[in-house]
């Protein structure tokens, strides 16, 4: 659930990520300029348009019973009603949840909605500054110190995307270094979000989750790198997921 009249493949690259790392279905649920626009994209995603300019908390009632996931957030435009919208869908979930860029920002008002959920919050350095108030450290001590604090703050496991990924669930610190300095482009989060919402809805925890996603898509990204260098995308790196799940690298 995300979108916006301004943003749309955000969208495509959760659903078709998710799809790449083994979701049976990707459904998503946006503004219906958005949401139009993601279904030109490929006949292998799903869309439902929502009548507002965010994505509507109502129809999220609609999977309740059939959904095993949510991604949540991406890209959504920043106004006071989509925030109330995204906590309230948020509130109502009942399925795990990864909550990426607008969500983030919605949630960081009331970090309190996140406690007794099976949730995996995603932000890069600047969306770690919303959460925690705090700039993302520079050594790798600080880091895993400062991303401890935050996951036990939020009472979630947090993935702080960038060359390396810091990730932790308040007890347990991973630091992923698969990714490349070729990865910079719009969308790689996007891939994130989606295979990590792949990976609950197929059992994981959150932390594995973040973990497994991580290595996915920086691994995979490494190996467009090799060939593109940078001209390497983020639809270069959703064409190789594939390669690494089948251990496979060309």
């Amino acid at each position: 659930m995300g979108g916006s009249d301004r943003y749309a493949g955000c969208l495509a690259f959760n659903a078709l990520a998710a799809l790449r790392a083994g979701a049976d279905l990707s459904i998503i649920i946006a503004p219906r300029r958005a949401a139009d626009i993601v279904a030109g994209f490929s006949p292998d995603l799903i869309t439902v348009a929502c009548a507002s300019a965010f994505p509507d908390p109502r129809i999220v009632r609609d999977f309740r019973s059939s959904a095993d996931a949510l991604v949540l957030g991406c890209g959504v435009v920043r106004t006071r009603e989509a925030h109330k919208a995204l906590l309230e869908i948020l509130e109502e979930s009942n399925f795990p949840v990864v909550a990426d860029a607008e969500a983030l920002h919605a949630i960081a008002t009331r970090p309190s909605i996140c406690r007794g959920k099976k949730i995996l919050l995603t932000p890069n350095a600047g969306e770690f500054q919303v959460l925690s108030k705090k700039t993302w450290p520079s050594s790798e001590k600080e880091r895993a110190a400062s991303i401890k604090i935050l996951a036990k703050q939020y009472g979630a496991t947090v993935i702080v995307k960038g060359a390396e990924d810091y990730i932790s669930d308040g007890e347990k610190i991973h630091v992923d270094h698969e990714g490349s300095p070729f990865l910079t482009k719009g969308g790689y989060g996007d891939l994130l979000a989606g295979v990590a919402g792949a990976l609950l809805a197929r059992g994981h925890d959150p932390f594995e989750a973040a973990k497994t996603a991580s290595y996915i898509v920086g691994r995979a990204g490494r190996i467009a790198s090799k060939r593109l260098g940078e001209s390497t995308l983020a639809s270069d790196t959703l064409a190789e997921i594939s390669h690494v799940l089948n251990q496979r690298e060309i």
